[in-house]
């Protein structure tokens, strides 16, 4: 399957809201703005519903996406912190991560 670019998601009509706040929030820390981190939220909204970090980075990879689990869980914690997604703790190490309905 091929991967998609930035662009093809954003003219798949996701929410410029979720492209804007992750922009804003990398920027304002002055971190990097990676397609990766675009691919972990979109996918994560698109999912719809709670996951594990190990079940999200299984879809990317399915889909074709080139992401180590470090990287999804890298990435969930920058989301979680720019208010983008939340996380539910299940354990210590172990949590569902969701886009709140009022995101």
């Amino acid at each position: 399957m091929k991967r998609q670019k930035h662009t093809d998601f954003q003219q798949m009509g996701h929410s410029d809201w979720l492209v804007n706040r992750l922009q804003t929030y990398c920027l304002a820390r002055r971190m990097k703005y990676s397609e990766k981190r675009l691919m972990v939220a979109i996918k994560l909204a698109e999912i719809d519903r709670k996951v594990e970090a190990e079940e999200l980075w299984i879809l990317l990879k399915k889909d074709g996406y080139p992401i180590s689990i470090a990287s999804v869980y890298l990435n969930l914690g920058v989301l979680v912190d720019a208010g983008i997604c939340a996380a539910e703790r299940l354990t210590q190490r172990q949590a569902l991560y969701f886009v709140p309905a009022t995101a």
